[in-house]
Formats: C-alpha cells, structure tokens, sequence
C-alpha cells in the first residue's frame, strides 16, 4: 500500500535522531572560549568610543569657546561656580564620590577631585575686578548638597566626610542651610560684605592662608595648579547665545549617573594676575615651599610625568627611568591660556603624560631649592 505524505514525513521524524549531551556540551563549551576571548575585546572598543565621544565634545567645546572669545574678547558669562555655601558667606566643595552607589550618588567625581585635588578659593576684591574684566559677572552656585539629609541637618548616615578617611580631601560642614540650587550670583568687588568663593586646582586662599595640596602623586596636568575651574552650564553664555545649542554632558559620566550628579564640561581659567599678587594675597609667601628655583622671583614647581607612578619616593635629579620631566610657572598667565575639563577631569588635547607628580617639598640644593624626591 502507497504511503501517503503525511505518513512519509511522521516515519522521517520518528527515525532522525537528535543531538546527544555530549554534543550539546562541546558545543557549548566552544562558545563560552568563543564569548571569552570576544566579550574584552568588545569591552575596549566600548570604552574606546565613550572616550572619543569625550574628546569630541571637549575638542568642539574649545573650538567654540575660541570664537566666542575671538569674537567678544571675553569669557561666556553665567558660568557654574562648583561650590556648596553652606551658611551665608561660607563655601565648601561640594562631597566627592565615595564611588559607593548603594548610598546614592554624591555630587562630583572621584576621578575629577584626585587629577586636581580641589580646594575652596575665597576671591579678593582684585580678582572680582579681574574676572569681571574677563566678562565673567556673574556665576550659578552649584548647591547641590548631595551629601545631606533633606533639611541639611546632617550628613548622610553611610557617607564618610572627613578628609583623613573619607573622598573628600577637606572635611565638609556638619551642616548646611541650604541655599537654592544653581542660585545665581553676581560677583561683588565689596568682598567683605558679598563675599564668594571659586573651585580651585590645588590650592585656595581660605580667608587667611593658602590651604595646599599635600599629595604629590597622580595629578592629571601640573600647569592647573593655582587655577579656577568653572562648569558649562545649560545658563552659560556659549548656550544663551546660540553658539552651542545646548549643554554637552560626558558619556562617561553619564555611565557612572549612580555614583555622581555633576556631568558638566568645565573651563579651566589662566591663573590670573590678582590670585599672584604677593601684596594681595601672600600667594609668593604661602606657596614658598613648593618653589624648585630660588633664583626666581616666581613660584616654580618641578613635575614628572608617567603612565605608570614609580614605586618608591622617585628622585627628580637622578631620574635613573627617564621619565618627562619639566618645570612650571606658577605665575600669571595670558587671557587665552584657557583649558577644557571634562567632569572625570580628563584635559583635551591630553598632555603626553597620563599623570603627572609634583614636587610640593622639593630638597635644599646648591643656591636654594631644587627638584627632590616624588614622595
């Protein structure tokens, strides 16, 4: 009797066989060596692009800030001044990312602080005057206080504020009457009743004395010592004047949104002529220390730049692995000697020197000071 279709085709599936277990598993042995050897290399070419998605915002940033400057001869106003006050006239840095992001997300971060290893700046009279001549007037106050309970009575339970363990490299208030976040405010040369302060790289002036950095090790450019740093903002005057159509945000920070709320481009400003002023500041004074050339009447500080920090205290002098070394002025800068920062506080163009090490206690030498040991 004829098989019919139906019947040719049930005999066909009752006679093949399947795959045996044995089979099954070499199979899938061969594509957990295939997802091994693939899932890093996908891994660099993701951290490759985020890293060039951030070099391009930051090389259209310059690009732009350029012919704003060209174009005005001055700053874009209204930019965002990183800072907390935390009672009238009292600033700090805002809390540093604990990179913890089980208890929220603090407001900058860690990577941003340790390249530059922030510091409060109280500005003087001149400095407002010099700022206000660069087109710089007014400024929003970050207030983000991410660090506080909501009546900022208190800091948050599981967050550590103190500078000797905590992220933060100077202790945060207790307690913070908090003021309105992204307050604007309009720089006063009438310090003593208005007063502001700025984020600066390094070192700042707290009202008395220069607080300096005491940590060598890790700074992402030397040059930025002594510097103010300001955020590009949706209010800043590159996006109110159509230049740039809006705020640019990093995409690597983007990626860490669960460890830091601060995701803006910054400015770098040139150290300004009021900020060196002996007679205004003491900055000659205070920052004595740090001088590697006695025979100037600036501050210069030797630094060494690697990819890989030496293991030990590392001799500037001797220098026996040939790293790049240099010395910078610490002095006064041109108006168009500005820089771009992205919030991971990475400089476009990179410099040739993935860190950089300062000499902040440089050894006695023949004549004054000179370059000694990278702690």
């Amino acid at each position: 009797m004829q098989q019919t279709m139906k019947e040719k085709i049930q005999a066909k599936l009752q006679n093949s066989e399947g795959f045996t277990l044995l089979e099954i598993l070499v199979v899938l042995t061969i594509m957990g060596f295939l997802i091994a050897m693939v899932a890093p290399r996908l891994a660099g070419i993701s951290g490759d692009a985020v890293d060039t998605v951030c070099d391009t915002n930051q090389n259209r940033m310059i690009s732009m800030m350029s012919g704003y400057y060209e174009k005005t001869n001055r700053y874009p106003d209204k930019l965002t001044n990183i800072v907390e006050e935390t009672a009238a006239g009292v600033y700090q840095i805002p809390a540093i990312s604990d990179d913890d992001p089980d208890n929220g997300a603090e407001t900058i971060a860690s990577e941003f602080n340790d390249r530059n290893h922030f510091r409060i700046h109280y500005l003087t009279s001149d400095e407002v005057l010099e700022l206000k001549g660069m087109g710089i007037v007014n400024v929003y106050n970050l207030n983000a206080y991410d660090a506080y309970n909501d009546d900022g009575t208190a800091i948050k339970g599981d967050y550590d504020e103190t500078a000797a363990t905590g992220p933060n490299e100077v202790d945060l208030a207790a307690t913070a009457t908090k003021a309105p976040a992204m307050e604007e405010f309009t720089l006063d040369t009438d310090v003593a009743t208005n007063p502001i302060a700025v984020m600066m790289v390094g070192a700042g002036h707290d009202g008395t004395n220069w607080d300096i950095s005491t940590d060598e090790r890790g700074w992402g450019e030397a040059d930025f010592m002594s510097r103010i740093v300001f955020g590009f903002g949706p209010e800043s005057g590159l996006v109110t004047s159509g230049i740039v159509s809006n705020a640019a945000h990093c995409p690597g920070g983007i990626q860490n949104a669960d460890n830091v709320t601060y995701n803006d481009y910054n400015l770098v400003l040139p150290r300004l002529e009021a900020t060196v002023d002996e007679t205004n500041t003491g900055y000659e004074t205070d920052l004595a220390a740090l001088d590697a050339d006695s025979d100037d009447t600036s501050i210069q500080v030797a630094a060494v730049g690697y990819d890989d920090a030496p293991t030990a205290a590392y001799d500037y002098v001797g220098n026996a692995d040939n790293y790049k070394t240099r010395i910078y002025d610490l002095g006064a800068q041109e108006k168009w000697q500005y820089a771009t920062m992205c919030p991971e506080g990475h400089k476009f163009p990179a410099d040739d020197g993935e860190f950089w090490g300062i000499d902040l206690n440089p050894t006695a030498g023949p004549g004054g000071p000179t370059a000694g040991a990278l702690d």
